[in-house]
């Protein structure tokens, strides 16, 4: 774990993007890479907090440049990547870290929750990438990171928009990582498992649809960050975070039909739960 006043600073002389970077794991991840030495791009849609979290990194005696952007918007991510390139030059590291949540069975979820929780959980994704690779060709040894979710590895009931939305943040993370390897641009996956912070409380619902406190140990959005911090400095290309996770990963891979089994009674459970 890397930490503020420590000599090894890895990432000294780098600039790293995070997109949702006003809370949660990207303002965790913020103050992580800003301890481990780089210089850190915030960008999020609210102000204020964004703002607070660029003060946090800035006291860590890196620079800090926070930017209002909405990353639905293609003139905000054009401004973005504009006003990065004006202030260092370059990009090292980028973190596509926005994503919204999405709760409820998949008869009940409506088109338009469903359609804004990709356009976020994916279409920013390829849209901040696509405008940050000439940023990132200019660094040696660049590195594009998405973080996505156990979830993305396994569908599970009341849960298949935001998984469906992961699958294809992992689909496209495996694409890209192919097509850039030729130009010594690493890309990384970061697969949080549940998490504390403020992500399921600005999920979005089916209607009637409330899930209770997860009865799993949660990380916290620190340790996802010096975890994420980790897997950025080695290089390692998938990172599957908590023991739940890792055994649903493995589980899926090698006995499905068990896991199978198992989202089954979730799914009766929750339907005899909310009768």
């Amino acid at each position: 774990m890397v930490r503020a006043g420590m000599k090894t600073q890895p990432f000294k002389g780098r600039v790293v993007l995070i997109t949702g970077a006003s809370g949660g794991i990207g303002r965790a991840a913020a103050k992580a890479y800003a301890a481990a030495g780089a210089d850190i791009v915030l960008a999020a849609r609210r102000l204020p907090e964004l703002e607070d979290a660029a003060r946090e990194v800035a006291s860590l005696g890196v620079r800090a440049l926070p930017v209002r952007c909405d990353v639905t918007v293609g003139d905000d991510v054009t401004r973005l990547v504009r006003e990065t390139d004006a202030a260092f030059g370059g990009l090292d590291v980028l973190v596509n870290n926005a994503g919204q949540g999405l709760y409820g069975p998949l008869e009940g979820v409506g088109e338009e929750q469903l359609r804004q929780v990709f356009e976020l959980n994916v279409f920013s994704l390829w849209r901040v990438t696509r405008e940050a690779l000439p940023l990132l060709r200019k660094r040696r040894g660049a590195q594009v990171v998405n973080v996505s979710s156990v979830l993305g590895h396994r569908g599970l009931p009341l849960l298949g928009g935001y998984c469906a939305s992961k699958a294809a943040v992992n689909a496209m993370t495996e694409s890209l990582r192919a097509e850039l390897a030729a130009e010594g641009i690493r890309v990384l996956l970061v697969s949080p498992g549940f998490t504390e912070s403020d992500f399921r409380e600005n999920r979005l619902h089916a209607e009637g649809w409330r899930q209770d406190a997860i009865p799993l140990k949660a990380m916290s959005a620190e340790e996802v960050a010096d975890a994420m911090v980790r897997a950025s400095r080695s290089g390692r290309r998938d990172t599957v975070l908590t023991l739940p996770g890792r055994v649903m990963v493995v589980a899926n891979r090698w006995v499905p039909s068990l896991f199978d089994r198992v989202a089954r009674r979730m799914a009766v459970a929750s339907k005899k739960k909310d009768a």
